[in-house]
């Protein structure tokens, strides 16, 4: 006999099949016509709702690290404060980070993308050797800096490096870098970590303002799909791009940040958090938590929530809020970085990794199912 778990599963496919059944009568790019004008109300709110009011956020956390990092180099000592402002920042661009819809996204793979996430923040790839390299040198106020160094040695990543390293570099011998580092003495390093952190802040503005000035300048209004200059060739296919937004979840909440930590399908990796530097690793998870669903619901506006309502499916809306609500409440709970958590009691991490599962799995099965949108491959070849 099927467990009551399983006749329950079956049952919601049934139903999210036959509401699929119902929407296909009179089928445009796969969800009824009558739910047109509310899927032009769920494109029409991820830039003024979710995207902009994110990236402002942001923007203004960035303006404080600055002042803070000022105030560092001009009165010296541990940059307390400067760390407490780089959180703050990482907590509102954590939330940013999840909706690498067109500018923000890979070029490579999310229609009309153009890389300007990784200008950012191109976690995992920092390269923390470059950045000691680029402390010694000096380079960094050359105007051709940052279009001549890859991403892996800027960035709020590499600015968490600067924060909070120790007298040490991390490169290894044959990189050849002792002499040049012991030349600059405690001092000397003090000044470069300074002045260094200072342009990265300033970068980061500049770019952190270009995102923003793509949307608003039309990038808003070409998520309708109802202009020449749109990327998107109908709304079906902008729609798919917001949900497959929403699968950051999977690959990088959940199995990056989560998975690779905790050796889900090899060896533990503590040293693979997010955050090492910081400790702030279960806090960016949370921050991701949220970041999904104010994109799932729309912000103040229409979101996939309220399309699984029209078509008879609130209560599914509800469990993946619920679901992301309860993941994101684990997160917080846990206190310790989360290498420590893992090294001294993995079972909170495990138990977060399996709530953030949840949510995917509802994005992957039902949701998809019932709003016939499409799953992105990384995440469809995921048989957790």
């Amino acid at each position: 006999m099927a467990s009551v778990a399983g006749r329950r599963a079956s049952w919601v496919v049934l139903a999210g099949l036959t509401g699929l059944a119902v929407a296909q009568a009179c089928t445009r790019g796969g969800l009824d016509s009558v739910l047109d004008s509310l899927i032009d109300d769920v494109l029409a709110a991820v830039g003024p709702e979710v995207v902009q009011p994110g990236l402002a956020e942001f923007q203004g956390k960035l303006a404080l690290l600055e002042q803070e990092l000022t105030d560092w180099q001009a009165l010296g000592g541990e940059p307390l404060e400067a760390r407490a402002a780089w959180v703050e920042a990482m907590l509102a661009w954590q939330r940013v980070e999840t909706w690498q819809i067109g500018p923000a996204g890979s070029s490579l793979s999310v229609i009309g993308g153009e890389d300007r996430r990784d200008e950012i923040y191109s976690w995992p790839t920092l390269n923390t050797c470059r950045v000691d390299q680029e402390t010694t040198e000096g380079a960094w106020d050359q105007a051709d800096f940052f279009s001549e160094n890859l991403v892996n040695s800027y960035g709020l990543d590499a600015l968490e490096h600067l924060l909070w390293a120790g007298p040490e570099h991390t490169c290894p011998s044959q990189v050849g870098l002792d002499e040049a580092w012991d030349e600059l003495g405690p001092q000397g390093l003090l000044s470069a970590r300074q002045g260094f952190a200072l342009a990265l802040a300033g970068q980061l503005q500049v770019e952190a303002a270009a995102l923003s000035a793509r949307w608003e300048e039309g990038f808003a209004e070409d998520m309708r799909a109802s202009s020449d200059r749109s990327p998107y060739a109908s709304q079906t296919e902008a729609l798919n791009e917001v949900f497959a937004a929403m699968f950051y979840l999977d690959p990088m909440t959940k199995d990056r940040k989560l998975g690779l930590p905790l050796g889900v399908g090899g060896e533990p990796a503590p040293e693979e958090v997010e955050g090492l530097a910081s400790g702030q690793g279960a806090a960016f998870v949370a921050a991701n938590l949220q970041g999904f669903s104010a994109l799932f619901a729309g912000g103040g506006g229409a979101g996939l929530d309220d399309l699984l309502v029209e078509v008879g499916h609130g209560d599914l809306a509800e469990q993946v809020l619920t679901a992301a609500s309860t993941a994101e409440a684990s997160a917080l709970a846990i206190e310790l970085p989360l290498d420590e958590q893992i090294e001294q009691d993995a079972a909170p991490v495990q138990a977060l990794y399996e709530q953030v599962d949840v949510v995917t799995d509802l994005l992957e099965g039902d949701v998809a199912t019932v709003l016939t949108l499409t799953v992105p491959s990384e995440a469809a070849g995921d048989n957790d």
